[in-house]
This record gives C-alpha cells, structure tokens and sequence, in this order.
C-alpha cells in the first residue's frame, strides 16, 4: 500500500511525513499509519482513469496539509501541562517562582532602558581593554581633570614636543557640541570630541578600516548610534561634506561605540589637522591622552602617578592615571556603595532569620540548602538591578557636570542596596522554609500582660499545611526572635492548597 500511495501522491506523503515531526516519538508510528490510510483511501476511490488520478492526487494534498494542525494538538497536549505548571509557578501569588521573576524583570527593563540611552550604554559596556594597558589620562586637578578638560592647549603643544622619555604619542582632545548640516539632510545638534588627528593611534583604533583613504584636512568619525538615529544608517553619508561651524569637513568613517573607552559619551570624533589645531586658542582646555613607552614607568600604570615636566621656562606638574582604570570607574563607584550599603545594613535592620529547627522531622539538609540557595539567588538580582539602574540614572541624561554622576550613581547605589537588603531579609522571614511561599493568615495570639509565662505575638501559618511561624510581640530572653513550627505529615490533609495530598484523602 506505501508503494502505491507515494506513486500516486508523493507531495502528500512528504507532507505528511514533514509533520510527523511534531508528533511526540511514542505516538509517531500509529499516527503515520492513519495519515497513510486516510491518503490511501483517497487515492484509490476515484478511479484508474489518468483525470480521477489527477484529482485524487489534488485532494490527498488537500488532506495532507491538515496533518500539521493534527500533530501540533498531540504536541500540545503534552506540552501545556509543564507550560501551565511553569507559568502557575511564576506567577503564584506569593511564590519563589514570582518573586525570582519580579526581580529578574526589574533587571531586563533596566538592561532595555541603558539600550536606549546612549550615554548608560557606553557605561554599562565599557570594559577594561589590552590596548588601552600603555595608555595614561593626564590631569591637572586632579580626580576632577578625568570629568572636566584641565589642560590648557599649549600645555598639550610642550608634552608633545618632547615625547622620547615617557611617552611615544600624545593625543588632545576637547568636547564641544557643535551643529552638522549634511545636504538632503537635517541639521543636527551632535556632541563632538574635537581632537588631533592621531586620537584613534593613542587609543589603538584601527583608524584605516573607518576612514577614507586619501583624506586631507579635518575629518568627521561618526558614532554608529548617532549615523543610524540622524542619518538612518545611510551609507552615502561616508565621503561626503558636512559643514560644521561654517567649515567643511569630510564624514571618513562610522566608528562602533564599544571602541570609545570613556565614560561621557559622544556622537561624532572631529580630527583636526596641525594647522587647525594652531589656530585654536592655547588657552582652550581638554583632555590629554599619551601612550607610555615600553618600560617608561616601573610598576603598574593603572594608579595615579604624578609628572612633572620642565620646558626651560615653567615647570609643569600632571597627575595621571590609567585609562583602564578609568573605564572601570562606574564599577569601582558601585562596589563602593555595595560596601557602604553592606556596612550600614547592621544598623538598620535585624540580620537573624530566626530559629528553625534542624531535626529529620522537621527540616532536611535538602530544605536548608535551597532555602539559603534561594536567599542568596534574590541577593545576586538585587545586586545586579540595582548596578543597571544606578548606570541609567548617572549616565543616561546628559548633565550639568560630568563629575555629578559619580555622585548620583554612588547615592543610587547604597540607598537602592541598602532598602533592597532590608527587603530581602524581611521577605525571607516571612516565607515558608519548605515551600518557600509566602507565609498567610496573621493571628494574635497571648496577651501583652503575659509575655514571662506564656509568648504573646503573631502567629502566621503555611497555607500548604507545613508549619507555623510565631513572631514574639515583645523579645525575651527565652523568645527572642521568631520560631519555626514544623507540622506533621498528618495536618497536611486539611489544607486544600498543599498539592501533596493524594486523591484518596478528603
């Protein structure tokens, strides 16, 4: 009957054969033996006649093309109880499951928000690279030289004229935000790191495979989220003019964002020339970046470091410190408020969890470990949240002063950490150490006027029948802190809400 039916309708076999797939493997065989049949049938009911083949042939497609339907139930069928399992799991009121979920939640709306926001975006992914180990960013006030430009431009014209001791190239920049009219475009307003043309050599960009080949003069660097949100990726933007403060300026390269080390984003990189850089005032203050030769400084480079260095007439005094360092700053900012948060958190809140006792009866070595593993599972989220949404907040608007959001993300982080951490801590009390849930159904139980000879307090109990936990209203010394009451298996049955419960018990 095969041969027959695959001479006859062989596209309604493979059709068949192609859904089959979706059959679950126990059932697949029985289920290809009655698609066969039906296809069978069809085939061999009209007829010898070439016309009655033909339309046979036809109607067996017809009826084939209802088998992927036919097998997607069967899957379905075996799928939607685990599906209908896992999402009563995540979104149980008051289970592990939702509470996990909530958090992970808050992190990936944190994770899509620094996405949109170019400046956290560059934050949340700027990390520590090789190339930039040899390069230093030199400052004359300081910390504050790495938020705002210290350095004057003639400054920059005496470290770069002697640069055989320490350094083998030196790179200036300053930030500006400057209009760009590009033909059959609109003017936009973008922020520009107006630099010298030996930028991209200092931070080890690879500046041949983002410019054009041949080009004199000044020449404009486009960030790859500024040419995709002004200029809608248009790759006949490369090569062309744009006019920036009335001066044309070639567009040589889409430079990707990941490649700019710092912190303060920008849109575009203008590469200036020798004699535009002469034309500036050499009172202008930006920022000096130098890649130190092999060998120059003993020890590591990522530290401050002071430099002094004497032109024949005025001694200049430099403070420097590595670029990697520099990068990693909004990292070392967050772990400093971790350290606060986790040092001020004694102070604020109660760490005991209360007493829960260990015996085989009660609580199993299985129970503790993924009561503790869930506890510290809610501790890593927070801590992960809080570090993206302290990134989105300091740097995701452009403000007022670059130092401000080293600021902002340090009060964001331990006052974020440190409210989360006292909502950790109160939300594990007040779970169930078997099932994890929350616990329901306050009860005052005792009365104040007796708390030395009987306990008086608040009793909670699991609504899946697996104990009691007792909150002392005032501590004493024999009921300090909250206890644990495990149940016997024999309770269970009167609790409709414990799924352990077998058919037989009413």
């Amino acid at each position: 009957m095969s041969h027959q039916l695959v001479r006859s309708a062989p596209v309604a076999c493979c059709v068949v054969r192609l859904a089959s797939f979706l059959v679950p493997g126990s059932e697949r065989h029985l289920w290809l033996a009655e698609w066969n049949a039906e296809l069978y049938h069809l085939c061999t009911s009209c007829g010898s006649e070439p016309a009655a083949r033909a339309n046979a042939a036809q109607q067996a497609l017809q009826c084939s093309l209802g088998s992927f339907p036919d097998a997607w139930c069967l899957r379905w069928n075996q799928v939607a109880p685990v599906v209908l399992l896992l999402f009563r799991f995540l979104l149980r009121p008051g289970s592990a499951g939702r509470c996990a979920s909530m958090l992970i939640a808050w992190a990936v709306l944190g994770l899509v928000a620094a996405s949109t926001l170019p400046g956290a975006r560059n934050a949340l992914l700027s990390v520590a690279n090789a190339r930039h180990g040899n390069v230093l960013l030199l400052s004359a006030a300081g910390y504050a030289g790495t938020q705002q430009p210290t350095i004057r431009l003639e400054e920059y014209r005496s470290l770069s004229a002697d640069t055989g001791r320490l350094f083998s190239d030196v790179a200036y920049y300053r930030p500006a935000v400057s209009r760009v009219h590009l033909e059959y475009h609109p003017t936009v307003r973008l922020s520009l790191a107006v630099a010298s043309s030996n930028l991209l050599r200092v931070l080890g960009i690879d500046s041949d495979s983002v410019a054009v080949s041949g080009d004199a003069g000044p020449r404009l660097l486009l960030s790859r989220s500024a040419w995709q949100r002004w200029y809608h990726a248009d790759p006949h933007v490369l090569g062309r003019d744009a006019v920036i403060a009335g001066v044309p300026v070639r567009i040589a390269g889409i430079l990707p964002d990941d490649d700019w080390p710092l912190p303060n984003a920008v849109d575009g990189w203008l590469l200036e020339d020798q004699y535009a850089l002469d034309q500036m005032p050499s009172v202008a203050r930006g920022f000096v970046l130098a890649r130190v030769r092999a060998g120059a400084l003993s020890g590591r480079h990522s530290g401050w470091r002071s430099l002094a260095d004497n032109n024949g007439y005025e001694s200049l005094r430099f403070d420097c410190i590595g670029l990697n360092q520099i990068v990693r700053q909004p990292l070392s900012v967050f772990l400093l408020g971790l350290l606060l948060a986790c040092m001020a958190l004694p102070a604020t809140t109660a760490l005991p969890l209360g007493d829960y006792p260990a015996r085989p009866g009660c609580l199993s070595g299985a129970v503790h470990f993924r009561r503790w593993a869930f506890l510290a599972l809610k501790f890593l989220l927070v801590i992960c949240a809080v570090y993206i949404t302290s990134i989105d907040i300091a740097y995701g608007f452009d403000l007022a002063h670059a130092s401000t959001a080293v600021y902002l993300q340090l009060a964001t982080s331990f006052l974020g950490l440190l409210f989360a951490f006292r909502w950790i801590l109160q939300d594990q009390r007040r779970r169930c150490p078997v099932c994890l849930r929350l616990l329901s159904n306050p009860a005052r139980v005792g009365q104040a006027s007796c708390s030395f000879l009987a306990w008086n307090g608040t009793e909670l109990f699991c609504s899946r029948g697996h104990g009691l936990l007792h909150i002392p209203e005032l501590p004493t010394s024999w009921f300090s802190c909250q206890r644990w009451l495990g149940l016997d298996p024999s309770w269970m049955s009167l609790f409709p809400g414990n799924d352990s419960v077998t058919a037989g018990l009413t």
